[in-house]
């Protein structure tokens, strides 16, 4: 899957039929959005003490793909990728993945995102710690007050 066959008009061939000459303000917000993933991918990679071409072992995913997303020239890259990346990581994909601002589209922030975190935090601790932690969760919600 190509971003230019899913979105044609990128090519310059949609709908204003100028070729390419037109300014879409999106397409900066796409590249500094994927700039922004490859900066996150590497400070997390370097972060654990990985090489590309370790991360590339842990993940399933080419080192050549991992560089060019660090270097912010993969414009593209899959949801199956992007998984395998955070996993390969250790962390959640939300965590892999800067806010989408200046998108059409973007899913909004802040209200979700704790909840993503603790789930991914969840997949990574023992049984044991997760019954810890639904006892303090369960010791919480008895401290608020009903309403």
């Amino acid at each position: 899957m190509t971003f230019d066959r899913d979105f044609p008009e990128r090519r310059g061939g949609g709908s204003d039929g100028g070729g390419g000459g037109s300014y879409d303000p999106r397409d900066a917000a796409e590249r500094r959005y994927m700039n922004d993933l490859g900066q996150r991918l590497k400070r997390l990679r370097e972060e654990r003490g990985l090489t590309q071409q370790a991360l590339a072992r842990i993940s399933a995913v080419a080192a050549d793909m991992i560089s060019r997303l660090e270097n912010g020239h993969y414009q593209s890259p899959g949801l199956r990728t992007l998984l395998r990346l955070a996993d390969g990581l250790g962390v959640g994909i939300g965590e892999l993945l800067p806010e989408a601002q200046g998108l059409r589209g973007a899913a909004p922030t802040g209200g979700g995102s704790g909840r993503a975190r603790l789930f991914a935090l969840i997949k990574r601790v023992s049984d044991d710690d997760v019954e810890m932690i639904c006892g303090i969760l369960e010791s919480v919600l008895r401290a608020r007050p009903p309403g």
